[in-house]
């Protein structure tokens, strides 16, 4: 099932079941690492229909989820009854907009999503707002480069203990440290609580130097030395420390731009104007039909304005790697 994140909320899904005014069980898990976030009791109508309102984290971010509809045997779980795959979406234009009557919001309900689809299909990612893990290793910088559009920081774990958790009410910073995204939202850096005055943060592993023994300086400060010079400054982000961190990543609201580009295709798609046979044959002969299509009709959406909008959201490279 495929549910459209627009207004008004909460959401609310709907299940056919086998029997009418029934007890069952609810189960909905993240569709990713299988993580159970809704398990009700509920009752079936007269009509063996199952209506539930999500709660509102669902109404929030982009997600796939795993529902199953069990059979309630006094307290515990019976045969599955329903299994589906829960897609809530926010649309790039909302079809409500676009139309009063409910035939022709269905119709621009599914031309919108064709459109939405090739999008996706042109720039890789599209343009939703989710939450993701990204599960790395520390590099010696100041800055945790991620291949994401970050948008916020929600936990963080590093070494499996968390320090960074917004909804923990001793949080957000359990370690003394806050957690942030840059401004150009390529990269995580953290701040120390207390505020610093000055910092000229590291975006380069510091090179390991041999450096020989002086009756001068110490490797290590210590209490009795006079060392008031460090060799090698610290960096926030340790070379080999496992690091987790939830973000908020994508885009809180839809560009304007992606809006007109889903107009568009939305647009050709009703009017027929992108069916491959009328707008890619380069050569076409009539004896047992030999058909030549054009190389284009692999790389674009099939409208060249659409593909010139969408060109500057086109990222090549999406993850760091050696040639």
């Amino acid at each position: 099932m495929e549910l459209l994140r627009v207004t008004p909320y909460p959401l609310e899904i709907s299940y056919t079941v086998t029997a009418a005014s029934t007890s069952h069980y609810l189960v909905i898990s993240t569709n990713d690492r299988y993580e159970e976030i809704v398990d009700a009791a509920v009752t079936s109508n007269a009509s063996s229909v199952i209506t539930y309102t999500l709660p509102d984290d669902f109404y929030k971010y982009d997600d796939h989820y795993a529902v199953e509809i069990y059979e309630k045997i006094g307290s515990s779980r019976g045969d599955i009854l329903v299994e589906d795959v829960l897609e809530i979406v926010r649309p790039y234009v909302d079809p409500n907009d676009l139309a009063t009557t409910a035939t022709e919001i269905s119709e621009y309900s599914t031309n919108e999503k064709i459109a939405r689809q090739i999008i996706d299909s042109y720039v890789q990612g599209g343009f939703y707002f989710k939450r993701e893990w990204i599960q790395a290793v520390g590099q010696g910088t100041d800055y945790f480069s991620i291949w994401k559009r970050g948008y916020r920081v929600l936990k963080v774990f590093e070494n499996a203990t968390k320090v960074w958790d917004v909804d923990d009410e001793d949080g957000p910073a359990l370690d003394n440290y806050d957690y942030s995204i840059t401004k150009d939202k390529t990269a995580i850096v953290k701040d120390p609580t207390s505020g610093v005055d000055e910092w000229n943060r590291a975006e380069r592993k510091p090179a390991r130097m041999a450096i020989a023994a002086s009756d001068s300086f110490n490797f290590f400060d210590t209490a009795d030395s006079a060392n008031i010079q460090t060799f090698s400054g610290g960096v926030s982000f340790a070379e080999g420390v496992d690091y987790m961190f939830y973000l908020e990543t994508g885009y809180k609201v839809v560009p304007n731009d992606i809006k007109d580009a889903t107009n568009m295709l939305i647009d050709d798609i009703k009017c027929g104007r992108l069916d491959h046979f009328k707008r890619y044959v380069d050569l076409y002969r009539t004896d047992q039909f030999s058909i030549k299509y054009d190389k284009t009709m692999k790389n674009g959406t099939g409208n060249i304005l659409v593909d010139k909008i969408l060109n500057k959201y086109v990222n090549l490279v999406t993850r760091p790697g050696v040639l």
